[in-house]
């Protein structure tokens, strides 16, 4: 069963293993390894969660011809979709310590502790910060024929019928999942929550109003707004969006307490030295500051959002926390307590 105190220890390592990249497994790491003998002349391996097309797919094959040039090694990535993201994050959590193993994530690594507590590899021994690399705003949206023009709206229809408000998700613990969720709790209000595999598949029920609401990514919903043929409510996360300045935020439309928006880092394995590590980010973060790679993520509607491992141990220590919470009073999902 997973409790309360696990999560801590999870959050607890996730500061201390970007202070001290020790992880307790891999702690005889040879010391004389270090950022000047990195990466040598093995390949860079990102191994991602999701199938082919998917942002954390697209942020690692943008990023792969830069590093490699930049590093002098090869660099590929490996698809391995599946439990949630945890055959990539088991891959990467059995690796060598050496800095050459990264897994691509999002969301998935705040809610698989609360989710997904027996994966078989540790969470907190096994996986190491290593860089934020983009983030992506949300946006709720709600069919042509739903009434509301803003979250007050829709959080007053929804008391005066509870039930009666259908609100797209797609998989649980994804970025659109949560923020489904919070809309339910903050708003105190009771949603029926219905299905999809991709927030894309649920585009024709919301233009032909069979379900009311959607929240979703920009790159897949603003499209259909510009077209006229949804209406935004808010983007989920302050400030507003440069793709669309004229959409107000969460807090502007009714519910300041919904904060939410997508993002993707890169770990690597516990115990990985940490000049490895600081190497490996200071990498990433030039490429992420190419004009090209800024340009290349844009046109998929996320922005450059980089975190040393650090401030992304921090980021991550609140995410798990807020997502855990979240969860556990979910009307919709049953968390192990």
């Amino acid at each position: 069963m997973w409790h309360p105190g696990k999560l801590m220890n999870f959050c607890a390592f996730l500061l201390a293993s970007v202070v001290c990249m020790s992880g307790i497994r891999h702690c005889a790491a040879p010391a004389a390894f270090g950022a000047d003998a990195w990466p040598g002349t093995k390949p860079l391996r990102f191994e991602t969660g999701s199938a082919a097309g998917g942002m954390t797919d697209i942020v690692p094959r943008e990023l792969s011809n830069y590093l490699s040039a930049s590093i002098g090694v090869p660099v590929i990535v490996e698809n391995r979709p599946g439990a949630g993201g945890n055959i990539a994050a088991g891959i990467v959590a059995k690796a060598e310590p050496d800095g050459h193993t990264l897994l691509v994530t999002g969301s998935n690594l705040a809610v698989n502790p609360t989710l997904l507590p027996n994966p078989g590899f540790d969470y907190a021994r096994d996986l190491a910060p290593a860089s934020m690399a983009v983030s992506a705003k949300l946006l709720l949206v709600a069919a042509p024929a739903f009434p509301a023009k803003n979250i007050t709206d829709v959080i007053k229809i929804a008391k005066q019928k509870p039930k009666s408000v259908s609100i797209a998700v797609s998989v649980i613990g994804t970025p659109g999942y949560l923020a489904a969720e919070m809309l339910a709790q903050y708003g105190d209000i009771d949603l029926t929550f219905v299905p999809y595999g991709g927030i894309t598949q649920a585009i024709p029920d919301l233009i032909a109003n069979r379900v009311d609401l959607a929240v979703g990514s920009m790159a897949s919903l603003l499209p259909q707004v510009r077209s006229g043929a949804l209406r935004a409510l808010a983007v989920t996360s302050p400030p507003r969006s440069r793709l669309a300045p004229d959409i107000p935020t969460a807090a502007e439309a009714g519910l300041p307490a919904m904060q939410i928006h997508g993002w993707i880092c890169i770990m690597t394995t516990g115990g990985t030295p940490a000049p490895v590590i600081a190497r490996l980010d200071a990498e990433i973060a030039k490429a992420l500051a190419l004009p090209q790679v800024r340009a290349a993520f844009a046109k998929q509607g996320v922005e450059v959002f980089h975190l040393n491992p650090t401030e992304l141990g921090e980021f991550l220590h609140a995410e798990a926390a807020r997502f855990s919470s979240l969860l556990k009073h979910s009307r919709v999902v049953r968390a192990p307590q």
